[in-house]
């Protein structure tokens, strides 16, 4: 499989790095702006506060992303429309789940088209789920149709690395790259007394999964698993990903049935920036997933990612349908 060719990093690309440049210095003069309107009002030290951008300035500050950046797991083929698409770069699917001529669309549009793939968990919609019932480990919480899957287990891993990848290829030979979901099965046996003794195994397990796509050349985007992604960097093997995406670093899902969300916790997304940074700071490709329907905190998000040229997405719905306009 070719390698990606819009998110490898491309350090002779000085048109690229011109428009990073000038995007970096619209941002200071846009935080200067910000700290203009909002100096004198006791408190206001963050973008949910004091002065607030309409819904039109925020829509034309969103629009000076360089690479766009789209995440549409709930779309399959009988909701699909080419026209979700318009306006994003990079877009997330499952491509089990379209048609081999809708993805051909996608790449037809120019979309740089990654496929979702869970390695570390089953859901009981697949059709291969059956197979694998033996080596499934709890329930995942909030999604009932979801287990844990025993990463350890040889068949799974020849699963995740050839068959798997080869019927997303067979679907889509043009596919750019995978988008890695629940590695944070290494944490989840890890924290429990039940599974703890081989949570070892899970993390070698998981590196060697990787080694496979990597060998491969199949560019990966891992989803959440901090606890791995930074022992991954502890190991000095963070060539063998090209970036993460994490869920939830401003805003919090209160019901995953409703779509009810608040503001995250401040402590928790000091904690994720600090670590996106880091991440950004060992040369991984950094992306954000949110959820939320609140002006003042996608304003927040906006500011956040443009000043550390982050690339993020803001849904309305935990399925990440699109929003009807």
């Amino acid at each position: 499989m070719k390698k990606n060719r819009a998110l490898s990093p491309d350090r002779k690309n000085h048109r690229r790095l011109f428009r990073d440049l000038a995007a970096a210095f619209l941002l200071i003069v846009l935080a200067c702006v910000f700290t203009n309107c909002t100096s004198g009002q006791k408190g206001s030290d963050s973008a949910g506060s004091g002065h607030s951008l309409s819904p039109q300035e925020l829509a034309d500050l969103s629009d000076t992303s360089a690479e766009s950046y789209g995440v549409f797991l709930g779309v399959d083929e009988d909701s699909f429309s080419i026209d979700i698409f318009d306006g994003y770069d990079l877009v997330v699917v499952d491509a089990q789940e379209l048609r081999k001529e809708q993805l051909a669309q996608l790449h037809a549009r120019g979309h740089i088209v990654y496929s979702y793939l869970n390695v570390g968990s089953i859901e009981d919609f697949r059709d291969y789920y059956e197979d694998f019932t033996d080596i499934c480990l709890d329930r995942y919480k909030n999604w009932p149709e979801e287990n844990w899957i025993d990463v350890t287990k040889e068949e799974w891993q020849r699963f995740v690395t050839a068959d798997l990848p080869a019927r997303i290829l067979e679907k889509d030979p043009k596919v750019d790259g995978l988008f890695l979901d629940n590695l944070d099965v290494y944490f989840h046996m890890a924290s429990s007394g039940k599974y703890r003794a081989e949570s070892e195994n899970a993390y070698e397990a998981l590196i060697k999964i990787l080694q496979e796509y990597h060998a491969g050349e199949i560019p990966v985007l891992i989803n959440g698993a901090e606890d791995f992604v930074r022992r991954l960097l502890e190991d000095d093997m963070g060539s063998l990903i090209l970036g993460v995406n994490q869920e939830t670093v401003f805003t919090a899902i209160t019901d995953y049935k409703r779509d009810g969300f608040e503001a995250q916790d401040e402590d928790e997304t000091e904690h994720y920036c600090e670590y996106l940074e880091e991440c950004a700071e060992e040369g991984l490709q950094v992306f954000l997933l949110e959820y939320t329907d609140d002006l003042s905190i996608e304003e927040k998000i906006t500011l956040y990612c443009r000043e550390h040229a982050f690339r993020y997405y803001i849904s309305r719905h935990v399925n990440l349908v699109p929003s009807a306009e």
